[in-house]
């Protein structure tokens, strides 16, 4: 089968996004099925044939768990300082891939201009959900995608952003049995979503032992109670996406994570501003506490360690159950009609009998500022660690934090020196 260039690209259904024009990219008339793809895969294939997607530049700003938050200089309170995160589902925006990069111009010559925001909300079985999160972790997965793509016959090197280490994944060249039975979009797309996820729980380890993105210390914000839960749900939106072949430009990518965005939190039951704004104050007092500013890590005093398969949201109940607080759950209930029940999400480790750790490698080297802030190197004269060593390295914050912040930080349930500051 002869395949163009361009029709190769629209058969692996990743095509992602350059640094030009998005137009050049819109294959979407001249879709290819799965045999058509698994043809090409074993005929051989060019990366070069491949877009080489960028990575995204940067984070969003992160959204410090709780609202209203102070920040402080040493001792020193910042005047006129407070962190406002709390949205609603009728304020996202538009989600603009690499958020905060040079918009592609379309033909027309009009630039395009986001109004995507983010920030924190809550919802019914989704807990609370942070946007920037999902978002980072949706641009994360397609950037993995791309590039796992480009090198799926020959295997090969993917750099990273270090994020307070040298990192890079060690990518082995995609099992032939493996693409024939799934379709290589599928082996692509779920290599992609578990690789995101790793690199999710690098950034909570990493902010722990010191690494920000910002002016202030980050610790506080370490596998705080809606992280995980976030990032899970933004590669699956990424991975939507690619499996319906809708991101053949970044205009279309932008849109459809937009849509995919919007149905998953309706799905989830979202609370308008007002309600999550006292959610927060639900919460405040055990999981955080209203009385710290950033960056004291006091501030957020539960933290959630659980790096899955599978992933459950803390919920306003598993804080302080509703029967102590009647009028929280009649003022919450008007919005979750009593459908409370959380939606576990699973973060696929394998397919059919082959462990994705065995088809790649995070391979990381954490820098000198991580090591003086203790952080544990698993095997003694070796620098690098890889996604292998996660147990044991969270294993050892939770004990940290446990002396930090006292025992029972790793669960949701209000210890015996903690009260909710919700005002029936």
């Amino acid at each position: 089968m002869n395949l163009s260039r361009g029709l190769l690209w629209s058969a692996f259904a990743l095509a992602l996004l350059s640094n030009g024009c998005s137009e050049k990219w819109d294959m979407t008339k001249q879709p290819v099925r799965d045999e058509e793809l698994d043809t090409a895969f074993f005929a051989g294939l060019d990366s070069k044939e491949v877009a080489d997607v960028p990575e995204p530049a940067s984070l969003r700003p992160c959204c410090i768990f709780g609202t209203d938050v102070g920040a402080q200089v040493r001792s020193v309170p910042v005047p006129l300082y407070e962190i406002h995160n709390i949205l609603d589902i009728d304020t996202l925006g538009t989600h603009q891939y690499n958020k905060g990069a040079a918009a592609l111009v379309p033909r027309g010559g009009e630039r395009v201009v986001s109004d995507e925001e983010s920030g924190i909300l809550y919802t019914c079985r989704g807990g609370f959900i942070d946007i920037s999160h999902v978002r980072d972790n949706a641009d994360r997965t397609l950037f993995f995608a791309s590039q796992i793509a480009r090198r799926s016959a020959t295997g090969g090197v993917i750099p990273i952003a270090g994020e307070g280490a040298t990192r890079r994944i060690v990518l082995k060249p995609l099992d032939e049995r493996l693409v024939r039975e799934y379709g290589l979009r599928e082996v692509v797309t779920s290599l992609a979503e578990w690789l995101d996820f790793q690199a999710s729980i690098w950034h909570e380890i990493t902010t722990w032992y010191g690494w920000a993105s910002t002016r202030f210390s980050e610790k506080p914000s370490a596998f705080s109670p809606e992280d995980m839960y976030s990032n899970v749900v933004g590669l699956k939106i990424a991975g939507v996406v690619i499996r319906r072949q809708e991101a053949t430009t970044e205009l279309e990518y932008n849109r459809a994570v937009t849509a995919l965005l919007r149905d998953a939190l309706t799905k989830l039951g979202p609370l308008p501003r007002a309600a999550t704004q006292r959610a927060f104050e639900y919460t405040d007092g055990i999981w955080w506490d209203s009385t710290k500013r950033v960056p004291d890590n006091q501030l957020v005093r539960h933290r959630n360690f659980d790096i899955g398969p599978r992933i459950y949201p803390w919920k306003l109940s598993d804080a302080k159950n509703f029967s102590d607080l009647r009028a929280a759950q009649q003022e919450f209930d008007q919005y979750c009609q009593g459908d409370w029940k959380p939606l576990g999400l699973t973060i696929r480790d394998r397919l059919g009998k082959v462990p994705f750790q065995k088809m790649a490698t995070l391979e990381i080297v954490p820098d000198e500022v991580l090591l003086k802030n203790g952080f544990p190197l698993p095997r003694s004269g070796r620098t690098t660690v890889t996604q292998a060593d996660f147990p044991g390295i969270i294993a050892a914050i939770q004990r940290a934090a446990e002396t930090e912040l006292g025992p029972g930080v790793g669960s949701p349930v209000a210890r015996a020196n903690e009260t909710s500051r919700y005002h029936e």
